[in-house]
Formats: structure tokens, sequence, C-alpha cells
């Protein structure tokens, strides 16, 4: 018995080897694939079909598309949609097929068409080529209608971008329907291409051809895969497209792609065969917080350093929960509570951000007055104030592209929006406590624990008159007379730092998580080298039982390291830590304190250097004698050079 053959081999002679007119069924249309069929390439790079983006085994609620997809590929990666605006519903009805007019046609059932190409004359010949373009050729063998010429949001090799010939986003990742993003050539002189909101608002452009590359992408120099083509540049003519050049004698060349993702980034792609994977070489905006319009109005982008892209802002709540889920953020964010007028108005600090859309009105005077303005105007959002210059600006409407600045990017305009005051109260509540279980136990015991510990290693080594001369920041150095005086002939305690002792004892046992109580057996340096690894629950009080906001705690455990820092220098002033702890401003991780580790360790510590009128100031340092932390001197040198901040500045000491 004889199988006939594959039917994806079968449709390919008949639809490319054979005239449309030959392979015609009885009432003049040609069928492709219907349901679950495919064809594929020639070559099999690309697969032609329905296919549905819906991962949750419910049939019911899909929704099928015809695509092209690239057969090697899992999972699979569309390059092309055709009715991405109108999907069908039921895949068993579902066809594409060459109809009577001779256009190619998308068909939900027998009498319901959804989508069908736009060629004006019946062609003689379909053709699905390698490079994943779809055919129509007119009796003379020239194109009637291709893909190519009407792209989704992938560029291909072998594609050419013009005037017309736009790429648009997917709406979300699971959504090929168009969404608000789109790379478009610049009508104004047709030199360079630009990421494009909404057809409107041009976010960032690829400069103005050179010649050999585009001013703002110098990676096109580069030596690598691709040859670029931009025929006739600065007319309404141009046209750029590229093509791959191949890797090795035998003329392969590897599957690559640009695309317009659907948060509004460009990126470029390309396949690597030994991890199974797609390589990102190359994305613009670099900063995903760059791209226009991402988290709508009053959605402040995080860079994606969370869970999400973006968070609503204090006293807002998403406008589209189930759409903030699928990643589109767009929609933006809504007031959850307010009534205007009402007396529990009051104002949040956001922070120092950057932001647009919004309509101000600018005024000096102090911060009172500028939130006495808005408070009279229902249609004022909110503030930012600059308490140095004391100007004021009240803003009207919406607040687009919201994104954090640290201080060194102008973090001294403090942006306040109008809020139930309520909210205020129970949050400003929650961070009361949380300051004082963490900054008041890191920096009360780090304090005492380290001035104890000092004194009490210096009445056991005899050094302190030798260490006088040795200037480490914020540690007095005593006389033993004075020592003496204080303790009444060392009879009694000043203090003490933790259960310390020698390294040649061991340490106690006793419980504690982790390494054991030989792991917090001195407080502050372990709280402080759990914070810098990001174990901060580890260092909440356990009475809070868990009620606590992580991103609060993260934020107030950053400061109190910083607050303990071995140089003075690199401590933020009390200003900088009301506006750390109140989220105005950017923590980042600190340094862990080496000093206290040094002083319980017993290792070698080679101190901070003092301020001097010339630059030039004495070394200290700390070194273990039997497990003994004692002071040792160290040559004069110059010190000059950047420390680090807090809050992401340099400060040259």
């Amino acid at each position: 018995m004889t199988h006939p053959p594959p039917l994806s081999v079968t449709l390919i002679a008949l639809l490319i080897l054979i005239s449309i007119t030959a392979t015609s069924a009885s009432n003049g249309t040609v069928l492709i694939v219907r349901g679950n069929a495919t064809i594929t390439s020639v070559n099999k790079t690309f697969e032609l079909g329905f296919f549905s983006t819906n991962t949750n085994g419910d049939s019911s609620s899909s929704y099928y598309y015809l695509g092209i997809w690239y057969t090697s590929v899992t999972p699979k990666t569309y390059v092309w949609v055709a009715n991405r605006n109108t999907p069908t519903r039921n895949l068993d009805t579902s066809s594409f097929e060459l109809n009577r007019l001779g256009r190619l046609a998308v068909k939900a059932s027998e009498n319901v068409t959804v989508w069908q190409s736009s060629n004006p004359e019946a062609p003689s010949f379909f053709q699905f080529r390698d490079d994943g373009n779809l055919v129509l050729l007119s009796p003379d063998r020239t194109v009637a209608w291709q893909s190519f010429d009407h792209p989704t949001d992938t560029w291909l090799p072998g594609m050419n971008l013009t005037r017309d010939k736009v790429l648009t986003c997917w709406r979300t990742v699971s959504d090929p329907s168009p969404g608000f993003y789109s790379l478009r050539l610049n009508s104004h002189d047709f030199g360079e291409f630009g990421l494009v909101y909404n057809s409107t608002e041009e976010y960032w452009t690829t400069g103005n051809w050179t010649g050999q590359s585009f001013s703002n992408v110098p990676e096109m120099n580069a030596p690598y895969i691709y040859r670029f083509n931009f025929v006739d540049p600065f007319s309404p003519t141009a046209s750029f497209g590229f093509k791959v050049k191949p890797l090795d004698p035998t003329g392969s060349v590897p599957l690559t792609m640009f695309r317009v993702e659907y948060n509004g980034r460009f990126r470029q792609y390309t396949w690597w065969n030994p991890i199974e994977n797609w390589d990102q070489f190359w994305v613009r905006p670099s900063d995903v917080c760059r791209v226009y319009g991402l988290c709508g109005s009053f959605g402040l982008c995080g860079g994606g350093g969370g869970s999400r892209t973006c968070e609503c802002v204090g006293g807002f709540k998403p406008r589209n929960d189930a759409a903030w889920e699928s990643e589109d953020y767009t929609g933006g964010c809504v007031r959850e509570n307010l009534l205007c007028g009402g007396n529990d108005e009051s104002f949040q600090g956001i922070g120092a951000v950057r932001f647009d859309g919004a309509v101000e009105k600018s005024f000096f005077g102090d911060k009172g007055r500028c939130k006495r303005e808005c408070l009279k105007n229902c249609e004022c959002i909110g503030l930012y104030y600059n308490e140095r210059s004391r100007s004021c600006t009240n803003l009207y409407g919406s607040l687009l592209n919201l994104q954090k600045l640290n201080y060194s990017e102008g973090g001294e305009n403090i942006l306040y929006l109008r809020v139930n005051g309520v909210m205020k109260v129970r949050k400003s509540l929650n961070l009361v406590v949380l300051i004082g279980s963490i900054v008041g136990s890191v920096l009360f015991l780090g304090f005492m624990g380290v001035m104890g510990f000092v004194l009490v290693k210096r009445k056991w080594n005899g050094v302190i008159e030798e260490d006088r001369e040795f200037g480490v920041l914020n540690i007095r150095v005593f006389s033993y007379k004075e020592l003496h005086i204080a303790t009444r002939g060392f009879s009694e305690k000043l203090g003490h730092g933790g259960n310390v002792q020698p390294s040649s004892t061991g340490k106690e046992g006793g419980g504690g998580d982790g390494g054991g109580a030989g792991d917090k057996w001195f407080f502050p340096p372990w709280a402080a080298q759990q914070i810098i690894e990001g174990n901060i629950g580890a260092v909440v009080d356990s009475r809070l039982g868990g009620a606590y906001v992580v991103e609060e705690v993260k934020r107030v455990a950053l400061v109190a390291v910083w607050c303990i820092q071995d140089n003075e220098v690199m401590r933020p002033t009390m200003g900088m830590v009301v506006k750390m702890l109140e989220g105005l401003v950017e923590v980042t991780v600190p340094p862990a304190p080496k000093l206290l580790q040094a002083l319980v360790s017993g290792e070698s510590f080679c101190g901070v250097r003092a301020e001097s009128g010339n630059g030039v100031s004495s070394g200290s340092g700390f070194y273990g004698v039997d497990g003994m932390a004692v002071m040792s001197s160290g040559g004069s040198e110059s010190s000059v050079g950047n420390v680090s901040s807090p809050v992401n500045k340099n400060v040259n000491a």
C-alpha cells in the first residue's frame, strides 16, 4: 500500500510549484490550512498556521491567530500575525485560504472572513519563502502582495522599512493586537527612525544616517553579521533594510531579528544554538523607564528591579487590575479615595522624580503656602518644592513617566501628591515602628558596644598612651588616669559589647538561626552584614509578627548601616537621613563597617583617615593579638579620592 505524502509537502508542491488556476477547487478557492494543520517553508526555517497564546488549557477562552513562527525555536517565536485585530474563537472551523477574488483570507467559519490581503489583482502563484515572507505573484512573476509589506512587530532580514511600513508592538506579551509603541521612519527628513508612543510622542531616535550607520547606534560600525542598506535616504522614497552575512563557506546564516517589544523597547535577537536560546545583543532605550507612557498616569517606573516594572504611587491603585497582571501598565493608576475640599486632605512625599504631562503653575514662597494654594483648587493634583530656592510648582492634570531620581540627578525638587490624610497617618505609624526597632537597635548597640569594647580591650593590653597619637575617627582615646578614675580603680564595668570572648576559647552555643549563636555573638557587625546581604528579615524585631512592609524595612535598615560607617564623610546628614527614610531619595547598598568587624574578629583594620588642612593625615589600624583587638600606628600619607555615598553621589574626600 502506498502512503500519501505528508500534508506540508503536498501543500508546498501544490501551492508553490503549480499555478493557482490548476489547483483551484470547484468554488474557486484554494484551502491552505485548516484547524491545527500547518505548512513550512522549503528549508523548514519558518512555519505557518493558527496559534493561541492562551496557556491555561481552556479552549473556550482562547483566541486564534494566523501567524508565522520559527520552526526550530522553542517556545514559539512569532514573527508575523495576519488577523491581529480580529482573532477567531473556534480552531476547528478556522481556515486560511486563497479566495475566488485571488486574495488570501482568514475565515472564522465558512461564511465569516475576519481578514484578507489587499492585493488589487488576482495572482497566479502563492509562495511561502525561506525568509519568512508570504508572497502572491502575478502572471508575470512580479509581487502582487507580500507579508513583508505589512509587518507586525518583527523586522526580518530582507524586509525593508519605509515611511509606510511601520513596526507596531503587541499589546501585551500574550496579546498580538496592536500596542502603543511603533518604530517608524521620521517623516520630517526621512533620514532617521524613531520609537513613537501612540503615533505622536517620540522618545528615542536612531539619529541621522551618516552614510555607514545611524549616529545614535555606534554598534552598527562594529564587525558583525549584518549588512545594512539605506536606499534614497533623506527622501520620501527612503527604504532601509538589512541582510545577514554567511558564517561559514556553506552559506549558513543564524536566525536573527529586530523587534519592537510590548513594553516599548527595540531589541535585536540572534539565536545561539549552543544554549538553544536567544542572545539579546542590543536594546534601546537601555533604561526601560525612558519608554514614554509605560506606566500610565501616576504609575512609578522602577526599572524592573522588583516583581513589577511599574507601581502606583501612594494613594493610587491600578485602573485595571487584569491589565496590570498581564504586564500592560499603560492604563495607569487612579486615586483610591479623595473628597475634594474635605478636612482629611494631605500631601505625601513621593521623592525626587522626573515626570511629564502635567500643567505647571510656579511661584516662590514657603512650603505651607505652596500646599494651601494647591488645596484651594480641586484640579490641583500635587506639587513639587525646592527648599533651597523656596520655589513651588503646583501641578494640574496627570503625571506620566514618573521615575525616581537620586540626589546627584537633581534630587532637591521633591514631589508631593495630594492624598487622603488617614492613609498617610497609617503609613507614618508603621514607619515609626520600623525606625524604632531597626535604627534604634543597630545604632544604640553599635555605639555602646564599640565604646565599651574598645575601653575593655585597651585596659587589658595597656597600650592606651601609645595610641593617643593616632586619629581613628569618632573614637576618643582616654588616658590611663581617666580610665582609673572612671572605673574606681577598674573595679566597676562601664559596659560591654555583647558576648565578647577571645577567639581561642570558642563561642557559646545557645540557639540562633543560620550558623548558630556564634554568628550573632556581637550584634552590630552581624546585623550590618545581614542587611548588606539582603537578609533584612533577620534583623527585624520578632514582636512585629511579620506585620511590616519589606521595602520600608529594607530602606530603614540600609540607612542604619550608612549611619555607622567608619568614615564620617560617608555618613549622611540628619537632613539626608530624613529624606532617605521617607523614601524621597534612593538608598544604595552600603559597604560593611570594617571597624566593627575588626574589633570582634581580631582581623587587621587599616583605619580611616582624619581630615587635615593639607589633605595629609595619619593612618592607624587594628591588628589581632591573641584574639584581642589593639591599635597600631601607621605612616602618614595623602588621602585623596572618591568616597562612597548612600545616595549614589560621589563625594570628593
